[in-house]
C-alpha cells in the first residue's frame, strides 16, 4: 500500500512539475564578428484601446448597400482614434440616409461610436 501511495505521489509531483512554463534558452552561438542584442522584441502584442463615445467624421467608398436591413459596407480609410483603415458593414441610424447611394460612390460620413457599438449617422458623396 505504501508503494502505491509513493507512485502516486511520484507521479503527481512529476505531473505538476511539468505544468510550469518553460523557460526559453537559447543555445545558439554568435557568428565571430556579429553583435548580439538582447533589445526587446519589437512587435508585442498590443493591447487593444476602446474608442471614445462620439462622433467621428470618415471618408470611404461604398461597396454594398442593403436598404432593407438599413445597413452600408464601405471601404473606409483610417478613422483615427477608433479603428484603422478597413472593409467594414455598418449599421445605420436611419434607412433614408442612404437615399440617392450606390456602390461605387466616394462618400464622407459621420460614425458614431457608443460602446460597443459604431452607427452611421450621416453619410454623403464625396465633393
Amino acid at each position: 500500500m505504501k508503494i502505491k501511495l509513493l507512485v502516486i505521489v511520484a507521479f503527481a509531483s512529476a505531473a505538476l512539475a511539468s505544468c510550469g512554463s518553460p523557460q526559453a534558452v537559447n543555445n545558439s552561438v554568435p557568428k565571430a564578428g556579429t553583435a548580439v542584442s538582447s533589445a526587446p522584441d519589437p512587435s508585442p502584442i498590443k493591447t487593444p484601446v476602446i474608442p471614445k463615445d462620439g462622433d467621428y467624421n470618415a471618408k470611404g467608398v461604398v461597396t454594398k448597400l442593403n436598404l432593407n436591413a438599413g445597413s452600408v459596407e464601405l471601404d473606409h480609410e483610417d478613422i483615427p482614434g477608433v479603428m484603422p483603415p478597413m472593409r467594414m458593414e455598418f449599421l445605420v441610424a436611419e434607412k433614408k440616409i442612404l437615399d440617392g447611394l450606390k456602390v461605387g460612390d466616394k462618400v464622407d460620413f459621420v460614425l458614431r461610436y457608443k460602446h460597443p457599438t459604431e452607427t452611421v449617422v450621416k453619410i454623403s458623396k464625396a465633393k
